[in-house]
């Protein structure tokens, strides 16, 4: 387990919580699972199984919401993208199947101040809730270098600004005067950057770093413009 200094600190739950936890699964077995860990560490925490269902518990700042997912699916990158939105302040700690360096930066784009692979639950669950509430995010030690952000160049954000317009690549090749085959080229590279597989994810994915703090725009006239 990794930790990164992310969100405001609000007060340690210490041996249990203080805080409203929940758990949010699909699977009956998983939130039974989920729930037993929590317990085991002396939180006794309620679990539901879509989001829908967290309109009855009062959210606020030092909530922590534990949510599982599959972060290599679209889908569910999706969702946990679409909670976040919906409930901005909560921390969200992600559970998940075990995944890429590149999804553990994707999750934490979409949202999440955590990331716990399933195989993990039983030593890592409780203590990534703790880090959260002491205001850490947590990402598994041995990807934590998936946390670092793509440098995309301007080339590549021309291209992904865009396709987030809609626009077809033939329709990207004229509008900057390069070849098809050049914003083939582009593309190839931005999906490997981002860890993506369509120009949808792309889209995404580029979006999410869009709102990111301190994501640095490149400058012009630092990088090769005809390339």
């Amino acid at each position: 387990m990794s930790l990164m200094s992310k969100r405001e600190a609000v007060p340690s739950m210490g041996t249990t919580s203080s805080s409203t936890l929940v758990i949010v699964a699909g699977a009956e077995p998983l939130r039974r699972r989920l729930a037993a860990v929590m317990a085991a560490a002396g939180c006794d925490v309620p679990a539901v199984a879509r989001q829908e269902g967290l309109a009855e518990y009062e959210l606020d700042a030092s909530s922590v919401l534990i949510f599982s997912c599959d972060v290599d699916l679209p889908a569910d990158v999706t969702a946990l993208r679409r909670m976040r939105k919906s409930l901005p302040e909560p921390a969200i700690v992600v559970v998940s199947p075990r995944s890429t360096a590149t999804a553990v930066r994707r999750t934490l784009d979409a949202g999440a101040d955590a990331l716990v692979f399933e195989p993990e639950i039983d030593v890592a669950l409780a203590a990534s809730v703790r880090a959260v509430e002491s205001g850490q995010s947590v990402v598994p030690r041995k990807l934590r270098a998936g946390v670092e952000r793509p440098n995309l160049s301007h080339r590549e954000r021309q291209v992904l600004n865009l396709v987030c317009e809609g626009h077809t690549n033939a329709e990207i090749a004229e509008s900057l005067f390069l070849a098809e085959s050049t914003i083939k080229s582009h593309m190839a590279s931005i999906f490997t950057k981002l860890g993506v597989h369509s120009r949808k994810e792309a889209g995404s994915a580029y979006m999410d770093l869009l709102t990111v703090p301190n994501f640095p725009p490149t400058d012009p006239d630092m990088e090769e413009m005809n390339v």
